[in-house]
């Protein structure tokens, strides 16, 4: 099982590791590491990109996947046998992350102050990729646009940090809400908070404070069949 490093810091760039497999399937040639700090694709953010090298190797990694406790890191067809067994130095491109990042929170951040705002909508999925990145609602209220990019103004200009906390369902439901979802009860699962507004599942990568997303445009607002689409870009 890979250690997971990238949900421990995001702004951890590079490290070491192990290539405990190589192997090649329909979408590439990939490689698994005993730990790794690229971040996978998923919870509606896109992997990380970067470089898997050492003396004698080096390959570009153009896109990371999990299945179960499995990460994948494909990377660019290779004259070179991958080196199975051998260490090897990793470098994650910073700016993809921190864009990334940066979108990841502003949907975080965007759930948090409609939920406020509008306490009839409920944050029901997040899609964070730069150029396509939106928040989907359900329920039926409308929305007046310049208020919501009012709140969201004043919310990164706060400044408020961001916490990552691991939590058992019982107690996050005891101190927190109810989750619309089931989790197992006896696993402990890692959610995200801004401030002091509620938190989230999440296992994505995170800014360490808003005032890092810099300004969120909101750019398009959607209601259709009790559901509300709001569009928006990090600049």
């Amino acid at each position: 099982m890979t250690k997971k490093l990238y949900l421990e810091d995001t702004y951890q760039f590079h490290f070491e590791g192990l290539i405990q497999e190589a192997g090649k399937d329909e979408k590439g040639i990939f490689i698994i590491l005993d730990q790794t700090t690229f971040y996978p694709q998923g919870g509606g953010q896109p992997s990380d990109h970067g470089i898997i090298k050492n003396d004698h190797f080096e390959a570009n990694v153009i896109k990371v996947t999990q299945f179960n406790n499995e990460i994948k890191h494909y990377i660019t067809s290779t004259t070179n046998e991958v080196p199975v067994g051998s260490k090897v130095y990793c470098l994650v491109n910073q700016e993809r992350r921190l864009i990334n990042a940066r979108y990841h929170t502003a949907g975080h951040l965007l759930g948090n102050v409609i939920e406020i705002l509008y306490p009839k909508l409920k944050a029901i999925k997040g899609h964070s990729f730069p150029g396509e990145a939106y928040v989907e609602f359900q329920g039926d209220e409308a929305i007046n646009a310049t208020t919501l990019q009012n709140e969201i103004n004043e919310a990164i200009a706060k400044n408020d940090k961001t916490k990552v906390f691991e939590i058992d369902p019982e107690s996050f439901e005891q101190h927190f809400y109810k989750l619309s979802y089931n989790i197992p009860e006896n696993k402990k699962f890692r959610a995200m908070q801004i401030g002091d507004m509620l938190p989230v599942p999440c296992g994505g990568t995170h800014l360490s404070s808003v005032g890092e997303i810099r300004h969120v445009n909101i750019s398009r607002i959607k209601a259709k069949n009790n559901c509300l689409r709001i569009a928006y870009e990090v600049t």
